[in-house]
């Protein structure tokens, strides 16, 4: 990118990924303290987002996880229509934000069913 306008949509997609990013750390972080594994449930949504966003789940992350994954990952999909596609990658950045939901609402139904 050296030499490269960095524009709106650059730092959007950017902090799209920080973002997801932190919740799935939070979230595997969560996961492993807990031995019945019924956050595995969440599995699914949660590798579809980090496939489309090219991230490595379970690599270790250094930044703050005192947060709600839940809200990191509405905030994130706040931020996706400031993200510019060509009419090619518009599918992309549709399947993104319906992941980011998704994976939001797994989360919150299997946390708030745990707190019943």
């Amino acid at each position: 990118m050296a030499g490269e306008k960095v524009t709106q949509d650059d730092g959007a997609r950017r902090s799209v990924v920080e973002l997801v990013t932190r919740a799935e750390a939070i979230i595997e972080r969560i996961e492993a303290a807990e031995p019945e594994g019924r956050w595995a449930m969440t599995a699914f949504s949660r590798y579809r987002l980090c496939e489309l966003l090219e991230i490595m789940p379970y690599i270790r992350y250094e930044g703050n996880l005192d947060a709600d994954p839940v809200a990191l990952l509405d905030e994130a999909a706040q931020l996706v229509d400031r993200i510019d596609v060509s009419i090619e990658d518009l599918s992309w950045r549709l399947a993104l934000e319906d992941a980011l939901r998704t994976a939001a609402a797994d989360i919150r139904a299997l946390r708030d069913a745990g707190d019943q």
